[in-house]
């Protein structure tokens, strides 16, 4: 019987119920019973449903041994009969008296090798065990009965009471497996029987829980639509629905949810533009960083292989070797107590020792290249910082930094080498040492450097 035209079918049913009496078709007439108590289970009218399906069971029960003729199946109805009428006491909850039904129905079906009933049986079990809040049967004879049916229907029956029963045992995420293959099966069909409704219940209350609410208004819109539907199609079976959510519930609850979703939608704008602005921020940071790159890395191109913070030696014209002499004194007389010769010599020294690039040596030491020059560590310093504008460590460092520069310019060697390597023969004792002096020296790392010369290839 079809949702879509409930009435008409009723109708229907109950004319054949009226000509089948006044022809005296026991057979037809009994049929229409059964379909009457159908409808009465759609209603939700179990107990009539009930009263009218012993009367047919009993009728096709009693002509199983009748021969079969043309249009009549006397054991289909009967099967189906005693089906309806075990789901009938199972809402009802007549346990007992399906015990004895279920065992009528398991001896008749295995005595006469009709196999494919067997799991509609076994599947009325587990609802009876459902009905009983005894999950744990539920679950397995629900299990086997799905194992077992050999045909392509859906048995969302079995699927809904599969998920109530895992729902109850505390398993949530199963149970909401086996409810979201009910909501596919009315996404896919557009219908649904009223006595799944509470799935979508279910559904609604998980994901809220969840703080999923997207999914939580999916399925409030959902079942929405179900319950318009129901009271089109099912008038009267409509108000029997026992309903966790009504309808002006539902629209307050989608409203809540639409105005939250509302505001995440503001919220994430804002993050949005937040985002946007600090990507241009940091973009515009990058560009001007690039550029202060680019111009340190061409400074650094352009610039000789000089020491403009050392104090240079004066140059002697042709002609004047006489105020040369005077300037020469002076030159070399700059620190208070230092004869201008020694320091002269001091000078020459360290000249030679920069052309000879003895700095590359990683021991060097302003202790031991004092002794070597011939002075002390005391003189030896000031003199450093007097005319090489810097400290030892710095002076060293500066000479050791400008040599790999210069190779790094002249030499495509040195730009396949790792920073490691370099600071190796530059004399540093470290990687980051070499770093922090590079960048302190030229404002630039040494990867951009190298990045950079790579480029310029």
């Amino acid at each position: 019987m079809s949702e879509e035209f409930y009435q008409k079918a009723l109708n229907d049913i109950l004319i054949a119920n009226r000509l089948s009496q006044e022809s005296g078709d026991e057979y037809i007439y009994n049929k229409t019973i059964y379909y009457i108590a159908q409808n009465k289970i759609y209603l939700g009218q179990y107990e009539e449903a009930k009263t009218e399906l012993k009367i047919c069971y009993n009728y096709f029960k009693a002509n199983l041994d009748a021969e079969a003729s043309l249009g009549k199946n006397y054991q289909a109805h009967y099967i189906f009969s005693l089906l309806s009428l075990i789901d009938s006491n199972t809402r009802l909850g007549e346990f007992n008296e399906n015990k004895v039904l279920l065992n009528e129905a398991f001896t008749y079906l295995r005595a006469h090798n009709l196999a494919q009933y067997l799991p509609y049986f076994i599947s009325s079990q587990g609802t009876d065990a459902y009905y009983k809040k005894d999950y744990e049967t539920a679950i397995s004879k629900l299990s086997e009965a799905i194992r077992l049916y050999n045909d392509q229907w859906p048995h969302n029956t079995e699927v809904y009471y599969l998920g109530l029963s895992y729902w109850h045992t505390g398993k949530q995420k199963l149970a909401i497996k086996y409810l979201e293959e009910i909501d596919k099966h009315y996404t896919k069909t557009k219908k649904l029987d009223p006595q799944f409704r509470s799935a979508y219940e279910i559904l609604i209350t998980y994901y809220k829980a969840a703080g999923n609410t997207e999914k939580q208004l999916e399925y409030i819109d959902k079942l929405m639509v179900l319950d318009r539907s129901y009271e089109k199609n099912y008038k009267y079976l409509y108000q029997r629905i026992v309903k966790e959510y009504d309808t002006n519930k539902l629209v307050a609850e989608k409203n809540r949810i639409e105005n939250t979703l509302q505001k995440q939608r503001i919220m994430f704008a804002g993050l949005v533009a937040l985002l946007i602005a600090g990507f241009v921020f940091f973009g515009f940071r990058i560009y001007n960083e690039k550029q202060n790159y680019k111009k340190r890395f061409e400074e650094i191109l352009a610039q000789r292989d000089d020491h403009p913070a050392e104090v240079s030696a004066p140059v002697i014209e042709d002609g004047k070797f006489e105020d040369h002499q005077k300037l020469d004194y002076d030159f070399y007389n700059k620190i208070p107590g230092l004869n201008p010769i020694f320091v002269e010599n001091i000078l020459q020294q360290l000249e030679i020792f920069e052309k000879e690039n003895k700095f590359l040596d990683s021991q060097v030491s302003q202790k031991l290249l004092s002794e070597e020059l011939g002075t002390n560590s005391t003189y030896f310093s000031k003199i450093i910082n007097t005319y090489k504008g810097k400290n030892f460590t710095l002076y060293i460092n500066d000479l050791r930094l400008d040599y790999i520069i210069e190779h790094l310019k002249t030499d495509v060697k040195y730009l396949n080498m790792d920073v490691k390597e370099l600071a190796s023969i530059a004399g540093f004792s470290s990687a980051e040492n070499f770093s922090d002096n590079f960048r302190r020296k030229f404002d630039l790392k040494p990867s951009v450097f190298i990045k950079m010369m790579k480029e310029k290839l």
